[in-house]
């Protein structure tokens, strides 16, 4: 079985969202985040905060700068690290030390890679997000240009039996709230997709929106797009897409839309509620000739992993396990590769 691993709420993570590693053919790949690195940073000499252009240099990678807005840097820096432990003179490699993801994970940096990882895929989150505005036609496109292997977008059925993409507020429970994405009340499943487009104008100046006003004010890409332009995009691209089944009664409708368009190889599809999946492998059971699944699926699990994922992943049929980043430790990530 296959892991994945996805972001938390507010990573510090670049434009390239994730680094993943395809494995031996019997375990399928391995995804993970790309976390900045602040080891090189210097010192800073300043008691109580770090400057914005601080923050800038930590984050800069050699393709990738996070274009951070002014409300972004407090989110970037609470995950990173205390501003408030911040002294004249410190060292920033030892607070990466305490507060970096292998002191999370409990990762010995002296341990050996025990599995043979082939090459690093790279994947879009909902697009390239701090270059456009997020799960947009044009931020896939973008992510696709910059060298993206592949996007990850969310997915929606609408009244009026369209297919479209969108993140939104609310939980699992409750998805798709318009609230802070819009600054109105109400969810994008009471909305036909003419309406949605045609009536919902994105909020500026939300906090998560990495891009900055600037790319959502008056621009005619910042719309709510249907899936199928943005698959069709991507089938011209070849770049993979990443399809969270994001609200109720998505399933059949997505798989029917990927088969019509004939991009069964170049998409993968995940949920976080296991009954989706189930449901996708039992329209879809086909296998490949080399025995794995040629529908790929993967479970989402949130911060608090059950100790029976495993198990839950398997009952649903999925061909992969994902994970949030700082919840892949090394013995959950052998145990799926045993599994």
């Amino acid at each position: 079985m296959a892991t994945s691993i996805t972001r938390s709420t507010h990573p510090p993570t670049l434009s390239r969202r994730y680094f993943s590693s395809k494995s031996s053919p019997s375990s399928s790949s391995l995804v993970v985040p790309f976390m900045a690195n602040i080891q090189n940073a210097g010192k800073v000499n300043n008691s109580s905060f770090l400057e914005s252009n601080a923050i800038e240099e930590m984050l800069h990678t050699e393709n990738s700068v996070l274009l951070a807005t002014e409300s972004r840097i407090s989110d970037v820096l609470n995950d990173i690290i205390n501003p408030a432990t911040l002294v004249d003179n410190v060292d920033l490699s030892i607070i990466n030390e305490v507060k970096s993801l292998k002191a999370k994970l409990n990762i010995d940096s002296k341990s050996e890679l025990t599995h043979n990882f082939q090459s690093i895929q790279v994947v879009g989150h909902r697009g390239s997000l701090y270059h456009e505005l997020e799960n947009t036609r044009r931020g896939f496109q973008v992510a696709s240009e910059i060298g993206c292997d592949a996007i990850e977008l969310d997915v929606f059925l609408l009244k009026c039996g369209s297919l479209v993409v969108f993140h939104g507020g609310g939980d699992d429970a409750s998805p798709g709230r318009l609230d802070d994405y819009f600054n109105i009340e109400g969810s994008i499943l009471d909305y036909t997709a003419d309406e949605a487009q045609s009536n919902l104008v994105f909020n500026p100046y939300f906090a998560e929106f990495g891009c900055g006003p600037e790319k959502i004010k008056n621009n005619d890409d910042a719309y709510i797009p249907l899936l199928e332009e943005v698959l069709l995009d991507a089938k011209e691209s070849g770049v993979l897409v990443k399809i969270e089944l994001k609200g109720p009664g998505t399933a059949q409708p997505v798989i029917e839309l990927v088969d019509r368009l004939d991009m069964v190889d170049q998409c993968y599809f995940s949920s976080f509620d296991p009954e989706r999946i189930a449901l996708v492998r039992q329209m879809r059971p086909e296998l490949k000739i080399d025995g794995t699944f040629k529908y790929k699926t993967g479970v989402l699990f949130e911060s608090d992993v059950p100790y029976d994922f495993i198990d839950i992943a398997q009952k649903a049929g999925a061909s992969e396990v994902h994970l949030k980043y700082d919840t892949c430790t090394k013995e959950r990530v052998q145990s799926i590769h045993e599994a």
